[in-house]
């Protein structure tokens, strides 16, 4: 079955990734914003069981070839577009359970009486939003000191930014006696040349072309 196959109209940007026998085509969208709005390629995975399943498996073997050990390791992803890529990385990590940061507060966290975490966080395709940690995550966080981040795609870094918060306000209510500490951030994609400085490495199986910019109200 050829999987390089789009259900979209418009101008693509085919995304190559080495050990994917075929390309990603990825429309280009406009994100319209009050002061300028910005053309990317956009990666979207959800729903896209066969890309999900191939690039979790490159990108979990990428995990195993760079650490030795993940005991004392968990995964953490943020809703919603790389929740079915970290389900099957975890799986073939063999790791049972993920961290994941919700967008918003929901009713299941019972906030009267359980433990939630808030703060916001910025994101080119998003714009402003909010993640959430409630109390399952919250503690598996705190029996596991090491996290590894899975996300599809890493522009500017405001998530990443939001996940840190997360993690040390996890440390702050729990007391922990050392700082949860991130190993590293592994994902699909970065988007244009921009070099994050992180406390900690980013691995990525491709990058993505610069976002281009327009006036609001421009033909271009």
């Amino acid at each position: 079955m050829n999987h390089d196959y789009s259900l979209e109209t418009g101008e693509k940007y085919l995304l190559k990734i080495e050990g994917l026998p075929y390309t990603l085509p990825l429309p280009w969208v406009w994100i319209l914003g009050k002061d300028y709005d910005t053309r990317i390629a956009s990666l979207n995975l959800i729903g896209k069981i066969k890309w999900n399943t191939d690039l979790g498996k490159i990108i979990a073997k990428k995990i195993k070839d760079e650490f030795s050990s993940l005991e004392d390791t968990v995964i953490i992803t943020v809703v919603e577009k790389a929740l079915q890529l970290t389900q099957v990385v975890a799986e073939k990590l063999n790791m049972d359970d993920v961290v994941v940061a919700y967008n918003r507060v929901k009713p299941h966290m019972e906030i009267s009486n359980r433990p939630v975490i808030q703060v916001g966080a910025d994101s080119i395709t998003s714009g402003m939003k909010f993640l959430a940690l409630y109390e399952r995550d919250i503690n598996l966080l705190a029996t596991k000191r090491n996290v590894i981040i899975i996300d599809d795609v890493v522009t500017t870094g405001g998530t990443v930014l939001a996940v840190l918060e997360l993690l040390d306000q996890v440390s702050r209510l729990k007391k922990l006696s050392q700082p949860i500490e991130i190993k590293g951030i592994f994902c699909v994609a970065e988007e244009g040349k921009r070099k994050h400085v992180f406390p900690f490495p980013v691995h990525s199986l491709a990058r993505l072309p610069d976002p281009e910019i327009r006036r609001p109200g421009s033909l271009k």
